[in-house]
């Protein structure tokens, strides 16, 4: 049974609340965010029990919060579902591996995707390759996911690189990661890491999170959305270079 003190409570439920506004302004971060900051306070093992709730039900609702779910499905099946299927492979790999590889792993990717997004490159795939490299890169999401609890890198990329509209782009990213999260809790539920001690922690985070992203909703109207990005990616740049470099 994990026994936490009240203030690392508190510091987990005031992550959650950061992490669900940047959610509610951009359309994703809340797993980045939270892994990035809670694995240096809690573990990579528990952190990525602690999200799998609160991000399975918030990317679920930005799944259905759109008209393009069947269309988005029909177009690009073979990449949610080998981004699926392959978490399996991921969550195994992680059992073999040290938890401070893993860790080192997500710092990594959140780096990389950082400087990415701050560097703006965008990849443009030909529609006769999009099903070969969805699937590909699929896999690849799906282990990631596995390893480290975040599923941003490199399916995103894939998304966007194929060339989705902004409404089109903001559903498909919540159809990747609710399947992501779904995926996920069954491996972690698998590998005895979510268990009803953290499962308890993950249910409460979700309050804190959705009440980031109706403070996010708000923010949104005020300041515009590439500014919040720049900020965001920034700070990610930054948490993941903190991440390498004290598991190096």
């Amino acid at each position: 049974m994990i026994d936490y003190q009240i203030s690392t409570i508190v510091i987990i439920m005031l992550v959650f609340i950061f992490a669900g506004t940047i959610k509610g302004v951009v359309g994703l971060g809340l797993p980045p965010v939270v892994l990035g900051i809670l694995t240096a306070l809690t573990g990579i093992h528990s952190a990525m029990a602690m999200v799998a709730l609160p991000a399975l039900i918030t990317n679920f609702y930005q799944a259905v919060s759109g008209s393009h779910g069947k269309l988005l499905w029909q177009d690009h099946w073979h990449f949610f579902l080998a981004a699926t299927v392959s978490i399996a492979l991921g969550c195994w790999l992680a059992l073999q591996v040290n938890p401070a590889n893993m860790s080192l792993v997500l710092g990594l990717l959140l780096f990389s995707y950082a400087a990415l997004g701050l560097t703006k490159i965008t990849l443009s795939i030909d529609k006769r390759w999009e099903p070969t490299a969805g699937f590909t890169l699929g896999i690849a999401n799906g282990v990631f996911t596995g390893l480290t609890g975040s599923s941003a890198v490199p399916g995103v990329f894939y998304l966007q690189s194929v060339g989705l509209p902004k409404d089109k782009l903001i559903q498909a990213m919540g159809i990747l990661f609710t399947c992501s999260s779904l995926g996920l809790s069954i491996g972690l539920f698998w590998m005895n890491i979510l268990t009803i001690s953290t499962g308890a922690i993950s249910l409460i985070a979700l309050v804190p999170a959705i009440i980031g992203m109706m403070i996010g909703g708000k923010i949104r109207s005020f300041i515009s959305v590439q500014l919040f990005q720049r900020i965001f990616f920034f700070s990610l740049l930054l948490l993941g270079g903190y991440i390498v470099a004290t598991h190096l």
